[in-house]
């Protein structure tokens, strides 16, 4: 799917600019007509305007902006505001040029009578399945500032947790960053010059020095050829990804790696167990639920369990029965989902499940720093070791052989 600009006008006959994803022109034509526009003029998004309509640089919406914009919406609406003068009040107070253009787009779809939900899912890379669903049943029910709060609190706490996370992972990385300079910087800068004097001994080196003059070697001669070799592999890798079989193999690989893979799975069932008890609590049937969440999952092993839960729930079968199959759950939260199953408060459980996870996830974060920290380090003493011993090694052997 791509991205077009667009200018058109509106039934009063105002000028809108706006971007709007879609497959081709065509499609971009017919979805600007079904929010009640002209289209006038519509081009490729090249990632700058330009022209009269084009006189700013295209931002990348973000996940706090879109809080923001949602939990502005929220209060103002449940002052009893208009929904539409609510939405221009906070495109008013937008910073981002393009959620601004949006948010206008927006309004003038209300203003020809589109609902509000469907003025949304014209922006999918904004405004996600989950988001749109949740905003289908407020319009309907009459509840769009609880919906609004909901999906707010939501996003907070994805927010929070993708910090948290950043924020373990920042020290190793650094550690990584530093590691990786100090070592090339050996390789081209310093190794070079005892190579003379390796050279000029005529002494057979050992095989660690050898070993780090050939790295040496290659790193300073054939730096541009390591890496063609390393894009042409991550490229490979990123393709074989693509295909199913690779996504398949990758996904469950992950899952299984040591540290990295107890962590995402437990971010991925809080996130899953959150989201369907956002819209079990809005009144969405657990089926719907469940075919809403599958496409905000990125992992296909998580996707396709999600999958045969919505087979075994169409079949007759109950909910519990393929969480407890997929293994990917602890006995407690099959637990869980048996009592609310019983209970009919299937809500209430999935919060609890996300509430079960929160902590796991703090404990595990914290774990993961801890023991990442000393293997960096100890990584680094390793290489560094191994530079010592490489360099010194010829040179105490050259020292005993003039002691002869």
């Amino acid at each position: 799917m791509a991205s077009f600009i667009y200018k058109a006008r509106n039934v009063q006959g105002e000028s809108i600019h706006g971007i709007i994803d879609a497959a081709d022109e065509n499609k971009a034509a017919s979805a600007i007509e079904h929010l009640g526009l002209i289209p006038i003029q519509i081009s490729h998004n090249t990632g700058s305007y330009s022209g009269s309509f084009m006189q700013f640089r295209i931002k990348r919406i973000s996940r706090q902006e879109l809080l923001i914009f949602t939990r502005q919406l929220s209060t103002l609406i449940a002052t009893g505001a208009p929904l539409i003068t609510s939405i221009q009040n906070v495109a008013d107070q937008a910073q981002n040029p393009r959620f601004k253009q949006i948010l206008g787009s927006i309004v003038s779809s209300l203003e020809s009578g589109v609902s509000f939900s469907e003025s949304l899912a014209q922006y999918p890379d904004i405004f996600g399945d989950l988001y749109v669903s949740l905003i289908k049943v407020g319009e309907a029910g009459g509840l769009l500032d609880k919906v609004l709060a909901r999906l707010a609190e939501l996003s907070v706490q994805e927010i929070d947790l993708r910090s948290r996370i950043t924020s373990a992972l920042v020290y190793p990385a650094v550690l990584a960053s530093v590691a990786f300079i100090i070592v090339n910087f050996v390789l081209v800068a310093v190794l070079p010059k005892f190579t003379a004097i390796f050279e000029a001994s005529s002494a057979k080196l050992p095989l660690p020095t050898r070993a780090l003059l050939g790295l040496s070697y290659l790193a300073r001669n054939y730096w541009w050829l390591m890496a063609l070799a390393a894009v042409f592999i991550l490229n490979a890798l990123r393709n074989y990804y693509r295909t199913p079989d690779g996504r398949r193999y990758f996904d469950s690989l992950f899952l299984r790696l040591p540290l990295f893979g107890p962590l995402t799975l437990k971010v991925m069932v809080s996130r899953l167990a959150r989201s369907i008890a956002a819209l079990t609590k809005s009144g969405v049937p657990v089926l719907e639920a469940l075919t809403v969440v599958e496409t905000t999952v990125s992992n296909v092993v998580l996707q396709n369990m999600i999958k045969d839960t919505r087979a075994a729930i169409s079949s007759g079968q109950s909910l519990t029965e393929p969480f407890k199959a997929s293994g990917l759950f602890p006995p407690m939260v099959i637990q869980l989902i048996n009592t609310g199953e019983r209970t009919g408060r299937l809500d209430k459980m999935f919060d609890q499940i996300a509430d079960f996870y929160e902590p796991e996830i703090e404990f595990t974060i914290r774990n993961l720093t801890s023991l990442l920290e000393p293997i960096m380090l100890l990584v680094m003493g390793t290489v560094v070791v191994f530079i010592a011993l490489s360099v010194l090694l010829p040179i105490f052997n050259l020292i005993s052989v003039i002691k002869k």
